[in-house]
């Protein structure tokens, strides 16, 4: 079990709207804004041997029952950042993120294992993009 150990940080980078329709800070189209999208909640973990890790939060959500976080190890979304920031017409290179999933327990973090549970828990993540994506159309 991992402990929560509430370290909060956001990242925001000011950016071009020209490509980025859906961006709605309220900036007009070409001007740099600080956009709140680009915020990333951090935690770092503890383990039981003292081991600490800052992991990003990338999608929380409750299902059959329990509380879900799906996380990255921050490292590795401030790499994927930079890199868009350095060339965010670049939407096509592809990043590969090692994504956890643990569930939550007030400031307790387990990590998932159950590879069975995790697929399903992946299968409605997916479910839910999809609705979000019709509810934009």
């Amino acid at each position: 079990m991992l402990e929560n150990h509430g370290l909060g940080v956001a990242m925001s980078d000011k950016h071009n709207h020209k490509g980025n329709p859906g961006c709605d800070c309220g900036a007009e189209d070409g001007a740099e804004c600080e956009c709140e999208d680009n915020e990333i909640e951090v935690v770092e973990l503890e383990d039981d041997n003292g081991d600490k890790e800052e992991f990003a939060i990338l999608d929380e959500l409750d299902f059959e029952g329990r509380h879900f976080v799906i996380m990255a190890p921050l490292a590795e979304v401030k790499a994927l950042h930079d890199a868009h920031s350095e060339a965010p017409e670049d939407d096509d290179q592809e990043f590969d993120l090692s994504i956890e999933i643990f569930e939550a327990d007030d400031d307790n973090f387990t990590l998932v294992e159950d590879e069975e549970l995790a697929k399903r828990l992946m299968e409605r993540l997916d479910e839910l993009s999809e609705e979000l994506d019709d509810e934009d159309d």
